[in-house]
């Protein structure tokens, strides 16, 4: 499906089915569910999509492009890499806060289960690697990183540590609407701690490691 191409109808039909996948489960929810919180006729959801697979594989194709598009601007913007890093992780985790439903379904929906290992969506997840890889090596050539790492390993681990504060968010082992400050402050010191661990570990400054 060409995402490009996808109109009122269509949109409609995939805003309700996040609802409903956040809500239910991809393998629970049904296609009449999706109908009903989209106001719709059954059939109708029928007229746009093939079944129920394809809505799912359609949310994370029109969602990701988007999210890409804007760590690929991170990217380019010409600052330290630690300021990027940085961008880079408030803006993985404000998705969840500007769009908790659609990362629910992400997080456990999508991610966890064999359809997220289609050639289609391992190409998709492999750019937002590339990307961050990007952002690392541009660190160590500019002398701000070390140049003994691989960078594609070191990526791995950044994102992996993101992945586990958003899966943290899903479940609701964290709060951030209680936090002082209020939700976009803890976001944003969230991503700050991330990248400082990731960059300088846990240890105290002037202490052996």
């Amino acid at each position: 499906r060409q995402l490009a191409m996808i109109g009122p109808g269509e949109q409609a039909i995939l805003e309700a089915a996040i609802v409903v996948f956040a809500r239910s489960g991809y393998h629970r929810a049904r296609v009449s569910d999706i109908a009903r919180e989209a106001g719709i006729a059954y059939g109708l959801v029928y007229h746009y999509f093939k079944n129920k697979e394809e809505i799912l594989s359609t949310i994370f194709g029109e969602r990701w492009s988007a999210f890409l598009e804007a760590v690929e601007s991170v990217a380019r913007r010409d600052v330290p890499a630690r300021d990027k890093l940085v961008s880079v992780a408030a803006l993985i985790l404000n998705a969840y806060r500007i769009r908790p439903a659609w990362v629910k379904v992400l997080v456990l929906e999508i991610q966890r289960s064999s359809r997220f290992a289609e050639p289609g969506q391992i190409r998709a997840v492999a750019a937002l690697f590339q990307s961050v890889a990007r952002i690392l090596r541009s660190g160590q050539e500019s002398g701000e990183l070390r140049d003994d790492l691989d960078p594609d390993v070191a990526c791995y681990v950044f994102i992996g540590a993101l992945e586990l504060v958003l899966t943290g968010l899903v479940l609701e082992l964290a709060r951030p609407e209680s936090a002082e400050g209020g939700e976009r402050e803890y976001y944003l010191k969230v991503a700050n701690t991330v990248v400082d661990i990731f960059l300088n570990g846990l240890s105290a400054p002037g202490r052996p490691s």
